[in-house]
């Protein structure tokens, strides 16, 4: 329920538990004496009229209830009508009793007073279960307050403005704001005044806050008499389905209005410290995005899954919804927790937009139920961009080509910096960002860098506060960063009795059927990246189990066995198949192979060749030639450089082994296994694909790096050129 100083109320009776029972009966009592002093001056009351009239009244008022309350669960409905049944019923009973008697005995004023003692309890649960209408009456009436405009006027001169007429006031779900007409002192230098103007006007710290309108002699002054920065909003309990194409609901504005955020073509970054309350924002918004017809969620939770893990374990563990329906499919449509499988889903991503780029006829996708859009969530990515090239090159490109396609991204950071988002390209797309508490106030230069005088993270108040700055709201109205106050989902994995909490698995029981199946072209563009197997393969789901303490699929290694292991996870196949996975071949693969690989009788000894030879070749045959095995000890200098690094830092493992240096190493004992034959740079990145997801055109610059050092040499031209490492070039002369 929503927390406020009841000292605040403009009405305190009408909310209080007490005191709104007695003020009602003293009311119907006064009734009740009017209609008694009637009788004794002789008057002759309609008691048929009175009765009829009784009964409609009681029967108008319980429907009116029950239509009231139609977004409430049934059980509450039947509350709520019920009680309002039954305090209306005394009611009437009592006015009808005084009607044929008297109210002017001690009998009757008992009778009443039983009567509201008794109902008195249930008024405190009736008005407990209408927190939130009570709260949204007590904002527009806070908010209806008439503004002193003159006193304003004095206000402003006194903090230092110039030339600050106030014109007009409007009031807000929080408070009220006031139309600024500026002739000397402008938007900029009156926000700069706030602070003294909130001491001058007796308000408390944060009350005041300025809106500039298109118009630079004009700005909107917001006073915010409800502190919504200080209160804790429950996550409604509303499970309806919403569309992706309008804007969904996370929390309220310090104004009062709900905060509203697009979600459809807007890359959103959320910024924020440990602690600021960014996990539970993300299983926010996760929470109103399940309830879309029109979208499916792919996650990257490089926190090892742990944000992901609640809304799948009712799938993973086989609950049943509230029907009593088996809940057969994961709310969330991908989950990567490495970065191997970060890479595949990014690149899917990439894939899938320009699949649908190719079959659009024009313009941009709109969502629908039967193409949905992909939102693409990232949580704690950080080291993912800053180690793994291919997962930040392939989001770069989804990012900036995926908008019109129905692909968004979502990414969460602990900071605003290049290195947390991805780099500038990235953090260039973002149309909305969300700042949430940081220690220091120069933490919002990198999340608000064109607004850094107007925030300071540093003094948001709790968990869950924000500045938002909204692309589409800066440009309509030239808005700076607003603060609000986002939802709260309680993410806590107990109760304070040490009892399971399972608040975020109840939310993915009562959504889990709402979200659509992606469609079968975008599942076709996907599937070369492993989509079809990416909850049947066991190594790629054994995290889930390992997680939630199940049992792990038969032949499934956890992430901490591969790392102890050495080995990598699996790799999607690059052929027709749906994602067919083998195991990957370790570098050393690739080094035996070298050294196994039989060489021919040279027609021509060393010395005679015309062409000099590289350094350190001694001209021999076989793997024990200097240069040949010069080249095989780099590689596993190489490789053990790596492995020892992967040891010593097991977090680093994946990273390392997919760096370019390890592949580089495979692709020159591929190039000397080859022979006096040679191989081309297509043949080459189609042998490394599966293990290195290496490129031709990385593998072209490789080779002309090798030929200019004179450890390669290029033989042919156009499409029959190849290449030949230095010990098996042919002589000078030889075609």
């Amino acid at each position: 329920m929503l927390s406020r100083p009841r000292s605040h109320e403009p009405i305190p009776w009408r909310h209080g538990v007490v005191s709104t029972p007695l003020f009602t009966a003293a009311t119907v009592y006064a009734g009740s004496l009017t209609l008694g002093l009637a009788q004794d001056a002789g008057a002759s009351l309609p008691l048929g009229w009175i009765g009829i009239g009784s009964l409609t009244g009681i029967a108008a008022a319980a429907v009116s209830r029950w239509v009231r309350t139609s977004g409430q669960g049934r059980r509450r409905r039947w509350f709520h009508t019920g009680f309002t049944t039954a305090w209306t019923t005394a009611t009437a009973a009592w006015l009808n009793w005084t009607a044929h008697g008297t109210p002017w005995t001690l009998a009757s004023a008992a009778a009443l007073t039983a009567t509201t003692a008794a109902l008195t309890p249930f008024y405190a649960i009736d008005r407990g279960l209408r927190a939130d209408e009570i709260a949204a009456q007590w904002a527009a009436e806070s908010g209806a307050k008439t503004a002193d405009l003159a006193a304003w006027e004095q206000h402003l001169a006194d903090a230092g403005a110039r030339g600050v007429q106030v014109s007009k006031q409007q009031p807000t779900r929080g408070g009220y704001k006031l139309l600024l007409t500026l002739t000397s002192s402008t938007a900029a230098h009156l926000r700069t005044l706030l602070p003294t103007l909130e001491v001058r006007a007796g308000l408390r710290t944060g009350a005041l806050r300025l809106e500039a309108t298109p118009q630079a002699n004009e700005a909107w002054l917001h006073v915010t008499t409800r502190d919504v920065l200080a209160e804790t909003i429950p996550l409604p309990a509303d499970d309806h389905p919403l569309t992706i194409r309008k804007p969904l609901t996370l929390g309220d504005l310090e104004s009062g209005e709900p905060l509203e955020i697009l979600f459809r073509q807007n890359s959103v970054m959320v910024a924020g410290a440990k602690g600021s309350g960014k996990s539970v924002l993300l299983h926010v918004i996760i929470a109103a995005l399940t309830r879309c017809v029109d979208a499916v969620i792919w996650m990257v939770d490089m926190a090892q899954g742990n944000t992901a893990k609640r809304w799948l374990r009712p799938w993973a563990q086989q609950w049943k919804d509230r029907e009593g329906r088996l809940i057969d499919r994961p709310i969330l449509d991908w989950v990567a927790t490495t970065p191997d499988e970060a890479v595949r889903l990014y690149q899917a991503a990439h894939a899938v937009g320009d699949g649908r780029a190719l079959r659009m006829k024009g313009g941009k996708i709109q969502p629908k139920e039967s193409e949905p859009a992909i939102i693409v969530i990232s949580d704690e990515n950080s080291d993912l961009m800053a180690w793994t090239p291919e997962a930040n090159k392939a989001k770069v490109r989804g990012v900036k080509k995926g908008r019109k396609a129905a692909i968004d991204y979502i990414d969460a950071v602990q900071r605003g910096t290049g290195p947390n988002t991805g780099g500038g390209e990235i953090a260039s797309q973002y149309d909305t960002v969300i700042g949430m508490k940081f220690r220091e106030k120069a933490e919002g230069q990198f999340v608000f860098p064109d607004h850094y005088q107007q925030v300071n993270v540093a003094t948001l108040p709790g968990n869950g506060s924000l500045y938002i700055l909204d692309g589409a709201r800066a440009a309509v109205g030239g808005t700076g960063p607003e603060r609000a106050k986002a939802y709260f989902a309680n993410d806590e994995d107990e109760t304070e009795d040490g009892a399971p909490c399972h608040d975020i698995e109840q939310l993915a029981v009562a959504r889990w059927d709402i979200r659509p199946d992606l469609d079968k072209a975008a599942q076709a563009d996907a599937a070369p990246f492993g989509y079809a197997d990416r909850w049947t393969d066991p190594n790629r789901v054994a995290w889930l189990c390992e997680s939630l303490d199940m049992p792990r699929p038969a032949g499934a290694t956890t992430p901490t066995q591969q790392a102890a292991a050495h080995d990598r996870p699996p790799s999607r196949d690059t052929g027709a198949g749906l994602g067919t996975l083998t195991p990957m071949k370790p570098l050393d693969y690739y080094v035996e192979k070298a050294k196994n690989q039989p060489t021919e009788q040279s027609p021509e000894p060393a010395e005679a060749a015309g062409t000099p030879e590289m350094p350190g070749s001694g001209g021999g045959e076989g793997p024990d030639d200097p240069q040949t095995a010069a080249a095989i000890a780099r590689a596993l200098a190489e490789f053990e450089r790596i492995t020892e690094q992967a040891a010593t830092r097991p977090e680093m493992h994946n990273k390392a082994l997919d760096g370019a240096q390890d592949a580089q190493q495979a692709a020159l004992m591929i190039l000397i296994a080859a022979g006096p034959d040679g191989t081309g740079a297509s043949a080459i990145a189609r042998e490394l694909q599966a293990d290195f997801g290496t490129t031709r055109q990385t593998v072209v610059g490789w080779l002309k790096d090798w030929v200019e050092a004179g450890e390669a040499v290029r033989l042919g031209s156009g499409t029959k050129t190849r290449y030949v490492h230095r010990r098996h070039a042919p002589r000078d002369g030889a075609a």
